[in-house]
């Protein structure tokens, strides 16, 4: 493959580590992806590149529209913040909200 367009246009989302595994396929070591602030205190957090250099260098463009929000808005920014590549179409949905998986143990029985 010698370049990528992903389109983004109409992904409502999904899960931030999903958003943050794909970027990272994108972007030099150290490179921020996306930090989340939390409102108890000490839960924000840093997500960093953790590939070794930028071996990945073909061209990238992103297309977003209004119905592109959460994980493809993180993708779409950590892109277009670190230079790596175009964004074209229309202002993203601006959600701004991370989603992430917790479990919740149950009591034997209940529902």
């Amino acid at each position: 493959m010698e370049q990528l367009v992903f389109d983004l246009r109409g992904n409502p989302g999904g899960l931030l580590d999903q958003a943050v595994k794909v970027a990272d396929r994108f972007l030099s070591d150290g490179r921020m992806i996306v930090y989340t602030k939390g409102r108890v205190q000490g839960s924000d957090q840093e997500f960093r590149a953790t590939r070794m250099g930028d071996e990945n260098t073909m061209p990238v463009v992103a297309l977003i529209n209004f119905g592109s929000a959460s994980a493809s808005e993180i993708v779409a920014g950590a892109i277009q913040d670190h230079d790596r590549g175009l964004i074209v179409g229309e202002r993203s949905f601006g959600k701004g909200l991370v989603q992430s998986v917790y479990s919740v143990s149950t009591r034997p029985g209940s529902r």
